[in-house]
């Protein structure tokens, strides 16, 4: 079992590699969709950048300030986040990167996918280079998800999947569990409810996901 603190460790590193991958972008990049129903690639960022920088005492401060349900207040942020200049968001990422907030009563494992999963939703719609994470990172996120439940849209069909990362040698899930295989950040893009990492899964448990 991986220690906290190793995470938080882990968790700063892939912040500072994402800024570095997205000070990449030309600027056109920043106001494209991203994976994120509604959010452009700055919206996306302006979240991580929000969340690196958050205590409890501000998360809990903003969301009463915004007057919304979390999810609409969480978007209200991202937003107001992301109309910054994308220099310095990146900037504010990397100063940010050893921020280890996380919701209450979660691993920070959880934060740690944040920045994964974020990261690709970022990256992946307009074919900006993907930074390349350790198999014992991924394997962290996806046994959090799967442990606390935080599955999203595919929690009551994935209980009964095996997640088998090909290009990491882990799996999660029963063992006797329809098999869905496919890349390891895949695997993390379908735990968390995201369409294309459901679509890029192989197998009769990829089936079941996307039914």
């Amino acid at each position: 079992m991986t220690d906290d603190e190793t995470v938080w460790n882990w968790i700063a590193e892939e912040r500072v590699t994402l800024a570095s991958a997205l000070d990449a972008l030309p600027p056109d990049a920043w106001d494209q969709p991203s994976q994120c129903d509604g959010w452009k690639v700055r919206d996306v960022v302006g979240h991580l950048v929000s969340l690196a920088e958050a205590t409890r005492w501000s998360v809990t401060v903003d969301l009463v300030r915004q007057l919304r349900l979390p999810d609409e207040a969480l978007s209200r942020i991202a937003r107001r986040e992301g109309r910054a200049d994308p220099a310095d968001l990146t900037a504010r990422l990397r100063a940010a990167a050893g921020g280890r907030f996380v919701v209450f009563t979660q691993p920070p494992a959880v934060s740690l996918g944040e920045v994964i999963v974020h990261g690709v939703d970022a990256l992946r719609p307009i074919g900006g280079d993907e930074p390349t994470v350790a198999p014992e990172r991924t394997l962290v996120v996806a046994e959090a998800y799967r442990n606390i439940g935080f599955v999203f849209g595919a929690r009551r069909t994935a209980r009964g999947v095996r997640f088998v990362a090909t290009d990491a040698g882990w799996a999660v899930g029963p063992a006797s569990g329809a098999e869905a295989r496919g890349a390891a950040v895949d695997v993390l893009l379908a735990l968390a409810g995201r369409t294309a990492g459901r679509v890029a899964l192989g197998g009769p448990g990829a089936d079941l996901l996307l039914a």
